[in-house]
């Protein structure tokens, strides 16, 4: 038996010719380029981004006040190109750079401007954030053991009736705080404050918190809140340490202003 090669191109099909007892066998094998060479470009992280804040525009029809996001950027990279040469199954030989052939492409910052739309993400800084209970002077509970929100929340000065109906001592509503807002923030907007002085009940200073849209005031307007603390007897539910300026308030959900299982209109998610 010997076997005979009828050809010896690598790039074309080869016939192989298989001799035995005199009977000629022919089996045909599609051959194929053994190996690929491609060019691909990657990009290297070289460093982050600035962040900027751009002054409200008249472009912008947002609040003057509330600041999101315009552009997101980009970090600077260094673009590279190689070489990269493959076996017929796939695997990698070599990856040689191309000499010449990178490029420094410049950051882009990420854009922040004034003037947004209140949505997920947008932002203000907190002028004032003052402090208030049931019992305060126009809010109905000063001679009454309980209060009614805005958002039809009825509290007391120990406790909250809470979505299901049922109430619960504190001053948090289905585990958020609540404030009075600004009228460009629906009823039932949840906010989260940060770089804050607040502490007690729960709140720790400079830790970030939720709170929920659940109330109106007459002088809380624009970047103003006001923090229900429960009764105006007792300030020290939540402490506050040191003026607003630099607190920043950023919405982050809303829930829906409807009715729950008992038929009565208030928050629910």
């Amino acid at each position: 038996m010997f076997v005979m090669l009828a050809s010896c191109s690598t790039l074309e099909s080869k016939n192989i010719v298989l001799q035995k007892s005199q009977e000629n066998v022919f089996l045909t094998v599609n051959d194929t380029v053994p190996y690929k060479i491609v060019e691909v470009t990657e990009y290297e992280f070289v460093s982050k981004q600035k962040v900027v804040e751009l002054p409200y525009a008249s472009s912008r029809t947002g609040y003057a006040w509330l600041v999101s996001k315009v552009n997101a950027g980009s970090p600077s990279q260094l673009e590279v190109t190689y070489r990269i040469t493959y076996d017929l199954n796939g695997n990698i030989l070599s990856k040689v750079k191309i000499p010449g052939s990178e490029r420094l492409i410049q950051a882009i910052p990420v854009t922040y401007q004034f003037g947004a739309k209140v949505a997920k993400g947008a932002y203000f800084y907190a002028r004032t954030i003052s402090r208030y209970g049931f019992d305060c002077v126009g809010c109905g509970g000063q001679k009454a053991a309980t209060a009614t929100m805005a958002s039809l929340i009825t509290v007391s000065g120990t406790s909250v009736r809470q979505s299901n109906g049922t109430w619960k001592d504190g001053i948090t509503y289905d585990g958020y705080y609540m404030v009075a807002a600004d009228k460009a923030f629906p009823l039932c907007t949840v906010l989260e404050i940060s770089n804050h002085h607040f502490s007690g009940s729960g709140i720790k200073e400079g830790v970030p918190f939720k709170v929920l849209v659940a109330d109106r005031g007459g002088v809380i307007t624009t970047n103003r809140l006001d923090f229900f603390i429960g009764t105006e007897r007792n300030l020290k539910t939540v402490i506050h340490k040191a003026n607003s300026n630099g607190t920043i308030v950023t919405v982050v959900g809303f829930l829906k202003w409807k009715r729950n299982s008992l038929g009565q209109k208030t928050c629910v998610k």
